[in-house]
């Protein structure tokens, strides 16, 4: 399939627009990783980049597919992942916009621990090389949104508690990185914290 569509299965529900409490502090994040080109859109127009919150049991908000060209988002942008299989590759989700394309790979994150409340996945080349370099957690070269994918994420955490180790490098998706914590400050300080190593490294 073509990058940046969804490739799951899926049940949407077109709905109201999600109330600003389930989103607000998501684009907050999302604002400050858009002007540091971090979440964006290729020169081919493929938008990249997303975010996602737990808000309760399995359920998820997440950006919608191909909104990584705006530098803000509104109501309309988000949606809610309310039920999810990564085995039988499925996804049920409802507002006014179907999920990212990445929303399969964010719930199997989820499912590695309830403690777990916030996943960000971002684009940077210079990043995505000196994590591989310096041999971070890594996928082996799957293709993104894949159930390839999915049991790559399921594997190089089956022996490790994810939240002590939580980011890995997807090797097979050219400049993709995914970070998660127990809240959005956790994860998005894991981001600047892998961006100021970065930086130490090219002082050096």
């Amino acid at each position: 399939m073509i990058d940046g569509v969804i490739k799951y299965h899926f049940e949407f529900h077109p709905s109201e627009v999600l109330d600003p409490s389930l989103w607000g502090d998501i684009e907050a994040v999302r604002g400050r990783l858009f002007a540091l080109g971090l979440i964006g859109v290729t020169e081919d127009g493929i938008g990249f980049g997303n975010i996602s919150q737990r808000k309760g049991g399995d359920s998820f908000v997440i950006t919608g597919t191909q909104t990584g060209d705006r530098p803000l988002l509104s109501a309309e942008h988000y949606a809610l992942v309310e039920e999810y299989d990564d085995r039988e590759f499925y996804l049920k989700s409802s507002g006014k916009i179907k999920p990212s394309s990445e929303a399969l790979t964010h719930g199997t994150l989820y499912r590695l621990s309830p403690k777990i409340g916030a996943v960000i996945h971002v684009h940077s080349l210079a990043l995505w090389a000196f994590m591989l370099k310096e041999n971070y957690l890594k996928t082996e070269k799957v293709e993104y949104g894949s159930i390839e994918m999915i049991d790559e994420v399921n594997r190089i955490f089956s022996s490790l508690d994810p939240l002590t180790h939580p980011k890995f490098v997807m090797a097979g998706h050219e400049e993709g990185i995914m970070v998660f914590g127990e809240n959005l400050q956790k994860a998005e300080f894991t981001l600047y914290a892998l961006i100021a190593a970065l930086m130490k490294k090219l002082s050096l």
